[in-house]
């Protein structure tokens, strides 16, 4: 039954899938297009529609796209993710693109009628508002260290040295790093050895820290069980849908093993679709 309910979303009766605002990570550019198409792919010498699909694509966020949209899902139980993609491409190219550049603090929002809209972050505004070009940071709001809110001062971003935490604070082989959304001077003691959040070195660092050393395990894509090994994630055992990689340090996406494409593809052999 589990079979034919995935069947059904993507029948042509079914799937007329509307998206007209996309948001996505942040890119510095990206090409985006409206498009609106019957996705047809090959099958048993003929072209068989999946489904029709409206929406604001952009050429970064196609895997995700084609990961989660059911019209496109059940056209990669037919032939791989990768040729869906390269099709999606292809109609983004013949669709009128528009060759989107994003400014500093942009959050990128593929929307039908304007593709390359954004929002703005850290407390900035789009500018303008109809067809913005840039984050402003508006009166009487005032910018400091990449932020823009009411500040009454904008200290350096810098803490003085001797507010700075040390390694010394913590016991031999541990390492003071910073503490996720706690205050700027806050540290705790983690060994980066075997810590699952922490392995190899500070995922938060102090105030003082350029960038991270470290990585949670627990956060790789796919995992489902992991374990920090000698400062390095070591994999155990990944979810469904990926393998495990040599070095068993990640795993790896494999559309073969997704649950959800062979279950496409098993209703569509095996269930007629009328």
């Amino acid at each position: 039954m589990r079979f034919l309910v995935v069947v059904l979303l993507a029948s042509s009766a079914f799937a007329n899938i509307l998206g007209p605002l996309v948001a996505r990570q942040s890119f510095a550019s990206d090409v985006c297009a409206d498009v609106t198409f019957d996705l047809k792919v090959p099958h048993l010498g003929k072209d068989f529609n999946c489904g029709k699909i409206s929406a604001c694509l952009c050429k970064s966020t196609l895997d995700d796209f084609v990961g989660s949209n059911p019209v496109a899902l059940i056209a990669s139980g037919f032939v791989g993710k990768a040729k869906v993609i390269g099709i999606l491409e292809g109609l983004i190219d013949k669709g009128g693109p528009s060759k989107c550049t994003y400014p500093a603090h942009a959050v990128p929002v593929c929307k039908k009628g304007d593709p390359c809209y954004f929002d703005c972050k850290d407390g900035y505004t789009p500018s303008p508002a109809s067809k913005p070009t840039q984050c402003v940071c508006k009166s009487p709001n005032k910018e400091c260290n990449g932020k823009c809110g009411k500040y009454a001062a904008c200290p350096s971003g810098k803490p003085k040295r001797e507010l700075l935490p040390r390694d010394s604070a913590c016991a031999r082989g541990l390492t003071a790093c910073g503490v996720l959304g706690g205050r700027r001077n806050a540290f705790e003691c983690v060994d980066t050895v075997s810590d699952l959040e922490s392995c190899g070195g500070c995922v938060v660092p102090l105030a003082y820290t350029a960038k991270s050393s470290g990585v949670d395990c627990s956060a790789i894509s796919g995992v489902s069980d992991v374990s920090c090994v000698n400062s390095r994630c070591v994999v155990h055992r990944c979810r469904p849908g990926h393998r495990l990689a040599h070095d068993r340090s990640t795993c790896e996406y494999d559309e073969d093993r997704d649950p959800v494409l062979l279950a496409a593809q098993y209703g569509l052999e095996h269930i007629p679709l009328y």
